[in-house]
């Protein structure tokens, strides 16, 4: 590992790792080990030529590449009310060498400035720094590097060694996607309201706008209808389980998660359409959860993990008040957005999920 991380991260021992952990300085800081070597200023420059092609920012120092992408977010300060937009970037370091470290730091919003507005800027960010990670790998000879190392290592066919390197890379193609997002994150969306309306100018006109209410609003001064979305969560929807109940003398387990749980347990409900696996005795006793992402509440620790390192913000809070291990859960609210990067079943540290892959 790298020297740079040596006292800062854990390294997962496996061929690529993907593992986001926060350090004691409160920025996020990820690592991908790469068993591909590259040794020399050729092999730099060359990796250097191949990564012109991505449309990232590119540095060199030494051993050491710096991939980054730059973004901009604009939003409304309602306390100087003035528009602002704050530049926001994620760099990637390519440490070169006989093994290839990846890493990122994910640095908080106040290095950037008082942006309060910003939502959601750690998961964008560390969606944008696999994104780059993955392009990283597929763009350049270290592609070609990974799939001699599985056939020579692992004795795997040619088609094989392309297949497995396509499975840990499913970000790669993201570039195109990622600048779609770019180009949403410089106009705020709210439901219901069209594409070409702007929520920093309804935001700043709900300030600028006092109504008279000596008066009715003339036709010409109502305001237009705007169409409110359904609650997307709404507990009554496809729910046939509660989280409370008599099950109050349970002890919290040990992991890891049972793999083979969908053979020995039967499902005895859903809860907002997530379908829950017995045996079920709320509070204290709450099952596995999920179909294709799983998460043993009764092992889960509630530490978080796995809701900071997935990329597509598959999980949210579930509050589960009077269970032994932890009195929320990371429920699977977004299952069906999952890609199947194990991300966050990498990271967690009871090893209470399982993630089954398509």
């Amino acid at each position: 590992m790298s020297l740079l991380l040596s006292d800062k991260v854990w390294v997962m021992i496996s061929e690529i790792a993907k593992r986001g952990v926060y350090p004691t300085h409160g920025s996020k800081l990820g690592i991908f080990r790469l068993p591909a070597d590259v040794v020399g200023q050729n092999e730099i420059n060359n990796l250097m030529n191949e990564l012109k092609s991505t449309g990232f920012i590119l540095d060199t120092y030494a051993d050491r590449i710096f991939v980054t992408h730059k973004w901009s977010e604009k939003g409304f300060d309602i306390y100087t009310n003035t528009e602002q937009t704050a530049n926001l970037e994620m760099t990637v370091e390519i440490v070169t060498g006989d093994v290839i470290d990846l890493i990122y730091q994910i640095q908080p919003i106040e290095h950037f400035g008082d942006y309060y507005w910003i939502k959601n800027y750690r998961q964008k960010a560390d969606h944008y720094a696999k994104i780059i990670i993955d392009t990283i790998i597929q763009s350049t000879k270290i592609s070609q590097k990974l799939q001699n190392h599985y056939q020579k290592i692992q004795k795997l066919s040619k088609e094989d060694a392309l297949k497995k390197l396509e499975d840990i890379t499913p970000l790669a193609n993201g570039v195109k996607k990622m600048k779609e997002m770019d180009k949403q994150s410089q106009t705020s969306q709210i439901p219901g309201v069209s594409s070409n309306t702007s929520a920093i100018s309804l935001q700043k006109e709900s300030l600028d706008t006092k109504p008279d209410l000596g008066k009715a609003p003339s036709i010409s001064q109502t305001t237009p209808e705007i169409a409110v979305a359904p609650a997307v969560n709404d507990l009554s929807a496809d729910t046939t389980i509660s989280l409370t109940g008599s099950g109050t003398d349970h002890a919290a387990i040990d992991g890891p998660i049972d793999t083979g749980f969908k053979s020995k347990r039967k499902p005895v409900g859903k809860f907002k359409g997530i379908e829950v696996w017995g045996p079920y005795d709320a509070p204290g006793q709450l099952g596995i959860w999920g179909t294709d992402v799983c998460v043993d509440f009764d092992i889960c620790i509630s530490d978080g993990a796995c809701i900071d390192a997935c990329p597509v913000n598959v999980y949210e809070w579930l509050d589960t008040p009077g269970h032994p291990a932890s009195e929320r859960k990371p429920f699977m609210a977004r299952e069906k957005d999952c890609i199947f990067c194990l991300a966050c079943e990498n990271v967690c540290p009871p090893q209470a999920i399982k993630i089954f892959t398509k």
